[in-house]
């Protein structure tokens, strides 16, 4: 079963940042979807080019969405998503970051929930506080 990426962000954070990441790889090894949220939509807008978005995915796919923010118009629209929509196994996470996302490709070929843990270990830790006097020794 292969696993498809949703990135369902404010404006144009997920495309920046899969573009980037799939710079960074060369290519990217899983079908990946982005999904971007302006001001102007609401959560229903929203939430309906989201499922029009899982329609074109194929019926064996498992899907994990990456949202920038918990608790935002995305991440809600996400939650919809996967309280209402097909019987595909989803999983959510929210704190999108490049690290994140690179590790996500890196490891696409693990099953929906070890790629899940993959990519939460890998954005908490890659958050450093870098101090002044550390910086350039």
């Amino acid at each position: 079963m292969s696993v498809t990426l949703l990135l369902i962000t404010h404006d144009d954070i997920g495309s920046s940042l899969l573009s980037t990441a799939t710079n960074m790889m060369g290519i990217s090894p899983l079908v990946c979807i982005n999904l971007k949220i302006t001001s102007e939509m609401d959560i229903e807008q929203g939430y309906a080019q989201a499922v029009k978005l899982c329609e074109t995915l194929e019926e064996s796919d498992e899907l994990l969405i990456v949202t920038d923010i918990y608790g935002s118009t995305p991440s809600n629209i996400a939650v919809k998503l996967t309280q209402h929509t097909s019987s595909k196994q989803r999983m959510i996470i929210t704190g999108i970051n490049l690290p994140m996302l690179v590790r996500i490709m890196n490891y696409a070929y693990l099953g929906l929930s070890e790629l899940a843990q993959k990519a939460c270990s890998t954005a908490s830790d890659s958050i450093f506080i870098v101090h002044e006097a550390n910086c350039c020794q």
